[in-house]
């Protein structure tokens, strides 16, 4: 826009000026000519620096200065036309044409100094220094303006980074408490289990003992409802137990640890990308189809590449288990043949949790499994 205005600027300083040494057909011409000069050097160069052209490179560059060129040599047989050159040299300063600007003050000086009138010469040159202060001034501001938004750019690309180093930092911070926490339950799990679970089977045991061997009805009753209250008070810790491992339970752990056997063997490639807020349910199943895809995979099959992927979309959990060969006529996998107890128990677990599952033979043994949140 600052360019547009310049270049108005400058043709209205020119107008004014050819209405003192030129008759009006002749100022049309002018006039018509510097707009038709003008336009297609806007054209070429705003074209160059933006880059929306397919030609090759420099094209837009040596038309434009030749353009130029054949204006100054317009110029130089007609010398009323001189008027013009404040507004080439606009373009010319841009282009960095260093010879056009060169040969527009000489054009000038011969202009000024074969005029009859001293004062139109004057007002050339004061034109010239115009167009060079307002081509020089809005080529500053252009390079001001790209550096601003270079660093704005800059600034929103470190912005995303360090947006992205924080995020990464609160996830492992998240992970640690996480496993922590998971730690810290197995921990006490295995206390409860090991301590108190033990000492009150023995007094469990000890009370069935001295209950077998009392004779007092009274005492033996009193026996019986101490020994109720114990059976409830050992389950009651069992369930706390069982609930504490399985909440504890890490899936990707678990699923990096039970495949562990085929890194030896086969080219394994393992992508895990779940939260750790999932039911337990779902853990187990998951679980069980991962040992018995890996367990039917190192018996039966003769593929050197595993791909074990599971991903949780917004709607529900995927599982694949596929192994196979680099060449589907080479896979040689029996898996799908077997009509066993192990891909029933994978029917079975999946549907269990409201999944469902889709077992083929086609290049190896391959297992899909979608489990709804």
């Amino acid at each position: 826009m600052e360019r547009f205005i310049d270049r108005i600027i400058l043709i209205l300083m020119m107008v004014f000026a050819g209405q003192s040494i030129l008759t009006d057909r002749y100022l049309v011409v002018v006039i018509y000519i510097s707009l038709a000069v003008v336009f297609l050097n806007y054209f070429l160069l705003f074209n160059t620096k933006n880059k929306k052209t397919n030609w090759p490179e420099g094209t837009n560059e040596i038309t434009a200065f030749l353009l130029q060129m054949i204006s100054l040599g317009m110029v130089f047989f007609f010398h009323d036309f001189a008027i013009m050159l404040p507004v080439f040299l606009y373009d010319m300063i841009i282009l960095k044409n260093y010879i056009g600007i060169t040969l527009s003050a000489v054009l000038v000086l011969v202009f000024t100094n074969n005029s009859d009138n001293t004062l139109i010469g004057l007002y050339l040159i004061i034109m010239m220094m115009i167009s060079a202060y307002l081509s020089i001034k809005s080529e500053r501001s252009e390079f001001l303006q790209k550096k601003i938004k270079e660093l704005r750019d800059e600034s929103i690309i470190r912005e995303d980074e360090l947006a992205k180093k924080n995020n990464s930092l609160l996830k492992a911070k998240d992970d640690e408490i996480y496993f922590s926490t998971i730690k810290e339950r197995n921990r006490i799990a295995r206390e409860i289990h090991d301590n108190v679970g033990h000492m009150l089977t023995r007094a469990i045991l000890q009370l069935g003992a001295l209950n077998t061997i009392c004779k007092d009805k009274n005492i033996k009753d009193g026996l019986e409802g101490l020994k109720e209250t114990l059976d409830t008070a050992m389950n009651n810790i069992r369930s706390s137990v069982h609930d504490l491992r399985d909440e504890a339970i890490d899936l990707p752990s678990a699923i990096e640890e039970i495949v562990k056997p085929l890194k030896n063997s086969r080219k394994l490639n393992l992508e895990i990308d779940v939260s750790s807020e999932i039911d337990k349910e779902i853990k187990y199943a998951v679980i069980g189809v991962v040992k018995e895809g890996v367990s039917n995979i190192l018996k039966h099959s003769e593929n050197e590449y595993v791909n074990i992927s599971l991903n949780e979309h917004p709607s529900m959990y995927q599982l694949v288990i596929h192994d196979y060969s680099e060449k589907a006529k080479n896979s040689n996998s029996k898996i799908g043949d077997i009509r066993g107890m192990g891909l029933e128990n994978i029917r079975n677990r999946i549907e269990s949790v409201n999944g469902n599952v889709l077992i083929t033979n086609e290049n190896g043994f391959r297992i899909f499994v979608t489990i709804k949140k």
